[in-house]
């Protein structure tokens, strides 16, 4: 059976075949912007990868929600920037409702998703992995039917 749906996959080929013609046709001088959502257990680690990704030099505090960053970086002659809007869920899988925030419709072409999973308790990780996929796995779903209609 055949679904009426386009998967990610599907769409993320169509992307890149668009961006590849693109590419001959006019030069680029904006810059990219990706999106990067990082979940997954309470105290694993995700703040800290963030701000080393970053490259700041702050003391990581603990993440009471859905926070939000954003980082630049200039890129070559042009002055072309790249930004990373970067988007942390705090709390384990408690708050994993807040899922649909940073992925809409405006940004499923180019988000990507980091779970980070605390390995010092593996009574807890199976549970915490499959609660969230579950979650981004609907979340991905609503969006991408709300773009088929």
């Amino acid at each position: 059976m055949t679904s009426r749906f386009k998967d990610i996959w599907c769409i993320a080929q169509e992307e890149k075949t668009r961006r590849e013609s693109d590419k001959g046709s006019r030069q680029k001088i904006s810059g990219n912007e990706s999106h990067v959502f990082f979940m997954g257990s309470r105290a694993a680690g995700k703040t800290t990868l963030i701000l080393r990704f970053l490259e700041r030099e702050e003391v990581p505090k603990s993440t009471t929600g859905l926070e939000y960053t954003y980082g630049r970086k200039f890129r070559g002659a042009d002055l072309a920037k790249d930004i990373s809007h970067i988007w942390e869920l705090g709390g384990g899988t408690f708050l994993s409702k807040l899922i649909e925030v940073p992925i809409i419709p405006d940004t499923i072409n180019h988000v990507s998703i980091v779970i980070v999973i605390d390995l010092s308790k593996p009574e807890q990780l199976w549970d915490t992995i499959e609660i969230l996929l579950k979650q981004v796995r609907q979340r991905l779903n609503e969006v991408l039917r709300s773009l088929q209609s």
